[in-house]
């Protein structure tokens, strides 16, 4: 005869203890009840961007392009950016007229334009500029300056011998 210890618990509980059993589990499923998350009535807005991250990008996007990492530095740039000049042309053109490395940007100031843009004030050696970051699908993306842009669309051939003959290719 197989014994079975858990009938002759439980035929030797009283009421009372009983009770106290069925209490103790309501009392968890209603606690446990308590903790899961609020029902929202509506739709909840995206959370605003910190623009805290807008320097943080900014920050990689000047020590990449200091350092020569120029294929990590054209990912950080919105699509509008990049469907100027191809990753492969960006780095052709830093690689054939090498800019000066090793200098470091330094961000002066950053200005919150608007609440998904970022303005950025920086200074390298002598050289100065500003350039701005957008919060695009969930992330900041830098933007080029508006310059820049315009010499990538003239062609990495173009650009090359433009800056050679000005004597910018390190």
């Amino acid at each position: 005869m197989r014994r079975e210890p858990y009938r002759r618990a439980c035929a030797r509980m009283t009421a009372p203890a009983l009770g106290a059993v069925v209490t103790a589990v309501a009392a968890v499923a209603v606690v446990g009840g308590c903790s899961s998350s609020p029902r929202h009535s509506g739709p909840t807005a995206p959370p605003l961007p910190q623009t805290m991250q807008a320097d943080s990008v900014a920050s990689e996007e000047f020590g990449l392009l200091a350092g020569g990492g120029w294929a990590q530095a054209w990912d950080l740039w919105t699509a509008g950016a990049r469907q100027v000049i191809t990753q492969a042309d960006f780095v052709r053109l830093n690689t054939e007229c090498r800019p000066v490395l090793g200098v470091p940007y330094v961000i002066d100031t950053s200005t919150k334009v608007a609440p998904t843009t970022v303005r950025v004030d920086w200074h390298r050696a002598a050289a100065t500029g500003s350039n701005t970051l957008v919060y695009q699908d969930g992330t900041w993306q830098f933007v080029p300056d508006p310059g820049s842009l315009t010499d990538y669309r003239l062609g990495v051939d173009k650009l090359v011998g433009q800056r050679r003959a000005a004597g910018s290719c390190h």
